[in-house]
C-alpha cells in the first residue's frame, strides 16, 4: 500500500523524545528511516522506563522508534565518518537533535554533508534554535515551558506555576519539525534545492501561545493564572467534582449555556440577569460555577453522558489514559494498537492520529535492537563481509 512518503530516506541522528517523534511520524507515514546510534548504549531512551522486568529493554524506546531501521555506528571514528557520508549521498533528508555544532565538531554537519549530497535537506530540533544568544543552553521540556510563557499560564494564581502533564514541548517540536521536514522536501521536489531547516522547542511553544500574546499586545496586560477557567474570554469553562470524580465542561456559545440550563433543569440561571450574555457570565464566573457545582454534585462520572447531549455544552468527566486506552471510541478510530516489539514484546500503543484515505499509516517494523540492520545497510554501500567483520572488530560498528 502506497504512502505519502515513500521513496524518501531519512538518516536519522536523533535521540530521547523530539527528535524521534518527528523521525517517529516520517516513518509512520512512508518514509525510510535509518536510525543511526553510539556503539553499546544507544539512544539514550533504551534506559528510560518503563523497562520489562526480564529484559530490562524500554517501552519508551519501541513507542519511539518503531518503524525505523537501526544501525550502530562510531561517528568519531574516521572509517565511521566515511560511512555516515555514504549514508548521507544516498539520503533525501537528515535529521538530528544534537546541541548546536556538535555534527560540525565532527565533521558531519551540513556544510560537510552538503558536499557529498548538495541537495539534502537537514533539520535540527534544539532548545532554543541553532543562533541567538540562548542557542547553546540546556533545554528540557519544563524549562522551555517556563521560558516560553506557558508554564506562567499555567496552575492557579495562588500557587506555583504548574508544568503540563506530559512533555507539549518535546511532542509539539517535533510535530513541527516533521512538518517543516516535509515542506522542505516538497520545496526540493518543485525546485531541486536542499536547505537547513531549524526548529526550536522555545519557539515552537511559543507560536502555541495565542490569547496571552494577543492580550498583551493588543490590551497591554499580562493575563494572570486562572486554573482551569478562562474568564477573559468565556464562561462556564472549568473542571468541577462531580459525584464520584471530577467533570470538565465549556459552554463558549450561548446556545451552549442555554443546553446546560434546560438539561441540567435549571432553567432559572437563564432568567438570572448575571448570566444573561458571555460578558456578564465573565464577570459572574465565581458566582456560575458555584451554581454549577451544585448540579454536578449529584451526578456520577458514568451519568455525564447520559444526562447532557453533549451538542453544544461541551462535558464529560475526567478520566486517565488507562481508561482512554479502553474507550469504544478511541479504539473504533484505531487510536489503540498492538505491537509485537523484539525489545519488550507485545504492547498496547498509541495509533495514527492523522487518517489518510487513500494512503494510511500502519506499524510495519518493531523498534530496532541496537545495530539490528548495521550489516544490510552497510552492504547496501557496498561494503563485504570481510569488510564489515573487520569494522566490527575495530568497534567501527556494532552488529546484532
Amino acid at each position: 500500500m502506497n504512502k505519502p512518503l515513500d521513496g524518501v530516506t531519512v538518516l536519522d541522528f536523533t535521540q530521547a523524545f523530539s527528535g524521534p517523534y518527528c523521525t517517529l511520524n516520517l516513518a509512520d507515514y512512508g518514509a525510510r528511516v535509518i536510525k543511526v546510534e553510539r556503539l553499546g548504549v544507544g539512544d539514550q531512551t533504551r534506559e528510560w522506563a518503563p523497562l520489562r522486568k526480564d529484559t530490562g529493554a524500554s517501552g519508551y524506546y519501541a513507542l519511539y522508534n518503531r518503524n525505523k531501521e537501526g544501525i550502530a555506528v562510531n561517528m568519531r571514528a574516521e572509517e565511521g565518518k566515511e560511512i555516515i557520508k555514504k549514508l548521507a549521498a544516498k539520503a533525501d533528508i537528515v535529521v538530528n537533535n544534537f546541541k548546536v555544532g556538535t555534527l560540525d565538531r565532527l565533521g558531519l554537519g551540513y556544510e560537510d554533508l552538503k558536499k557529498v549530497n548538495p541537495n539534502i535537506i537537514f533539520t535540527s530540533v534544539t532548545g532554543y534554535g541553532q543562533d541567538g544568544p540562548m542557542s547553546g543552553l540546556a533545554a528540557y521540556d519544563n524549562v522551555i515551558e517556563a521560558t516560553c510563557g506557558l508554564m506562567d499560564q499555567s496552575g492557579d494564581i495562588d500557587k506555583q506555576p504548574v508544568r503540563s502533564g506530559c512533555s507539549i514541548g518535546d511532542s509539539y517540536t517535533g510535530l513541527m519539525a516533521a512538518f517543516g521536514t516535509a515542506c522542505a522536501y516538497y520545496h526540493k521536489m518543485m525546485t531541486g534545492e536542499g536547505q537547513t531547516v531549524d526548529v526550536a522547542m522555545q519557539d515552537s511553544l511559543f507560536a502555541a501561545i495565542e490569547d496571552t500574546i494577543l492580550e498583551y499586545y493588543g490590551n497591554g496586560r499580562m493575563l494572570q493564572r486562572q486554573g482551569n477557567s478562562r474568564t477573559h474570554m468565556y464562561s462556564p469553562y472549568d473542571v468541577v467534582q462531580c459525584k464520584d470524580g471530577w467533570v470538565a465542561f465549556s459552554a463558549i456559545t450561548q446556545k451552549g449555556f442555554e443546553e446546560f440550563c434546560v438539561e441540567a433543569g435549571r432553567e432559572d440561571l437563564l432568567k438570572d440577569e448575571r448570566f444573561s450574555t458571555n460578558e456578564l457570565r465573565c464577570q459572574n464566573n465565581d458566582a456560575l460555577i458555584d451554581e454549577m457545582k451544585k448540579v454536578f454534585a449529584d451526578i456520577a462520572m458514568d451519568d455525564i453522558e447520559k444526562k447532557f447531549s453533549g451538542k453544544n455544552f461541551a462535558v464529560a468527566p475526567v478520566i486517565h489514559a488507562g481508561q482512554t486506552i479502553k474507550a469504544k471510541h478511541m479504539n473504533e478510530r484505531d487510536m489503540v494498537i498492538e505491537i509485537d516489539d523484539h525489545n519488550v514484546g507485545k504492547f498496547q500503543a498509541v495509533g495514527h492520529p492523522i487518517k489518510f484515505e487513500k494512503t494510511p499509516a500502519n506499524v510495519y517494523k518493531c523498534s530496532p535492537l541496537l545495530g539490528e540492520e548495521t550489516v544490510p545497510v552497510l552492504k547496501e554501500l557496498g561494503y563485504t563481509d570481510e569488510q564489515i567483520s573487520e569494522l566490527e572488530k575495530n568497534d567501527i560498528v556494532q552488529i546484532v
